[in-house]
């Protein structure tokens, strides 16, 4: 099953013309363990799935790295400059997840240190969010999916199993993200 939603997750990627732009953009920063992550791929599906265009409902897109020698973040910003100036018309968010247990979290849980981009991902609040794809120089796809993908494909909205889980956050999440308004498929669940 995880074969074919992977398959199927690469496909649709590749159909849309707007993303392989900002793969082949994403891939020639050079940034290690990197990739696109989070609601830029889940809103991706989730448009799909409804049939709407891919590139609507898309508030920025996160692009994440793993660079221990760049806790600083210094390169955050030159790759979102870079961005930035390639493909104009798109919001941008760039972070080294080696330095992101650094940042004061807005949730009762505190970031453990990682040791690496797909470890990170695998701490984000709800299953269909924590998926990430990087385009390799081959022109072939990793994806991380420490959950997989069945969520993301059934539409299911769910929080991530503990011990990272952080139910408020989640709740909270649902209420100022109000995904069901927008695809009204969605399958939230409230543990």
């Amino acid at each position: 099953m995880r074969d074919n939603c992977e398959k199927k997750l690469v496909r649709i990627i590749k159909e849309q013309t707007w993303l392989t732009e900002v793969f082949r953009n994403v891939r020639n920063l050079q940034l290690p363990d990197c990739y696109i992550a989070g609601g830029m791929v889940r809103n991706t599906i989730w448009n799909y799935l409804h049939g709407y265009p891919t590139h609507l409902n898309q508030k920025d897109i996160d692009v994440i790295y793993f660079d221990e020698r760049d806790i600083n973040g210094e390169r955050e910003k030159i790759s979102e400059k870079f961005l930035r100036t390639k493909l104009p018309n798109l919001t941008w968010e760039v972070v080294n997840q080696a330095r992101a247990h650094l940042f004061k979290p807005g949730h009762s849980l505190i970031r453990p240190k990682v040791n690496s981009s797909c470890e990170s991902i695998s701490y984000w609040s709800e299953t269909p969010t924590c998926v990430g794809m990087r385009l390799k120089d081959d022109c072939n796809f990793v994806i991380c999916a420490p959950y997989g993908l069945k969520d993301l494909f059934n539409l299911v909205v769910k929080p991530i199993p503990e011990p990272f889980r952080d139910i408020e956050l989640y709740r909270k999440r649902i209420r100022d993200k109000r995904w069901n308004e927008t695809w009204s498929k969605l399958k939230i669940l409230d543990c």
